[in-house]
């Protein structure tokens, strides 16, 4: 072994971090849950000891701990996330007898539960994700985990993970000193009764700057709905019952609006639900000029449509705003086409928020002229042209 290791600071070494089950520390996998969390970096020396298994050396403590997980988890983003009840063969973990060692601030990271959503009666898994130090420090690096809503704290060296039971609904915290270091974990929702949010509809498809958007939600719990609370990484988003609003801004140009609701009961239950997303033009923008030409003529037809740039498409279901250009005629018609022959079932525009009936050929609003700025969108890649006619 190289002098790295001979040259580690001393320390109370437990024995349940040295031998598990009558084997040596030596030939065992790396420390458990907080190996999976972000990879160590690819200097790490080759000669760093392996470590206990956090499982094995809870078993020891008094506690249990599951598998090592593949990475941190996620919050959901999408639709309400499903309350998963952990093992109800698992025990609460107890602190570890053994003196903690004096830290050393090498070990840094992150922490939170397993999974962020649990049932009331279930049992919590809260991890630590080691970011920074090695694998050697995290074995020996005092832990110190305080559960304030429980008036609970569960301490031990390398305890990099721990199972708690949660009798009671509600939003629960949880921080971590870990090496010394004061780490805030992501919270653990414990469901009670149930909610069921139906929907989150949006009062249109897309909007232009300067309009407002309107968003209703529809939710049903056998216990009395207390709450909803909305949120939106775009804009700012208003309402604290059932229907919230945001205005479209020009800077949300050709970006989709999508908020956040969340909807709380009387018995502490949180469900979370994604709103219908609604599509931002700026009319001030333009992302396509039209061109004036005749769209059924023969270097338009559809086997030369393949090498046509792409500029000259409207995307599927993307809402841009397209210029009607100088040299078109006054009161104008559009004609539209799919880029692909066989899409021309599937092809449907729609006009400033209108779908147009006809798109062989058609006067948006009977308001087509030089210089005029529409939204169009396509359910299926498009060429869009002025005719000439």
């Amino acid at each position: 072994m190289t002098s790295s290791f001979l040259k580690k600071r001393f320390f109370y070494i437990p024995a349940s971090a040295l031998f598990v089950s009558g084997l040596s520390l030596f030939g065992l996998s790396a420390c458990g849950d907080e190996v999976a969390g972000p990879k160590e970096p690819s200097s790490q020396l080759p000669d760093d000891p392996p470590a206990v298994s956090s499982e094995s050396k809870l078993s020891q403590e008094g506690g249990t701990s599951s598998s090592s997980a593949a990475s941190k988890p996620s919050s959901s983003s999408s639709q309400a996330s499903k309350p998963v009840a952990s093992s109800s063969s698992k025990t609460a973990t107890e602190s570890s007898e053994e003196v903690l060692n004096e830290p050393s601030l090498k070990v840094s990271g992150s922490c939170g539960p397993k999974t962020p959503i649990i049932e009331k009666g279930g049992m919590a898994t809260w991890s630590f994700y080691r970011e920074g130090g090695d694998v050697f420090d995290a074995i020996m690096a005092p832990f110190v985990w305080k559960f304030p809503e429980l008036n609970k704290t569960v301490q031990g060296n390398g305890m990099n993970s721990v199972d708690v039971s949660y009798e009671q609904s509600g939003t629960y915290t949880a921080t971590l000193n870990v090496d010394g270091a004061d780490v805030v974990c992501d919270p653990l929702q414990v469901q009670g009764i149930p909610i069921t949010i139906n929907s989150c509809k949006a009062d249109k498809e897309t909007a232009k700057a300067g309009e407002t958007i309107t968003w209703t939600v529809e939710a049903e719990s056998d216990a009395n709905i207390t709450g909803y609370a909305w949120t939106s990484t775009l804009g700012t988003i208003s309402g604290s019952g059932t229907s919230a609003t945001l205005s479209a801004e020009a800077s949300m140009h050709k970006q989709k609006v999508a908020p956040m609701v969340a909807v709380t009961n009387d018995d502490r239950t949180t469900q979370t639900y994604q709103c219908d997303g609604v599509t931002v033009l700026d009319p001030e923008s333009v992302d396509l000029v039209l061109i004036v030409a005749d769209v059924n003529s023969p270097q338009y037809g559809e086997t030369n449509r393949a090498s046509l740039p792409d500029s000259m498409f409207i995307p599927a279901q993307s809402p841009i705003t397209a210029l009607v250009p100088n040299t078109a005629k006054a009161n104008c018609n559009l004609s539209c086409v799919p880029k692909v022959g066989a899409d021309y079932m599937s092809l449907k525009i729609t006009v400033d928020g209108n779908q147009v009936d006809n798109i062989g050929y058609f006067n948006p609003g009977n308001s087509c002229a030089p210089g005029k700025k529409f939204s169009i969108e396509a359910t299926v890649t498009a060429l869009c042209m002025v005719s000439p006619n």
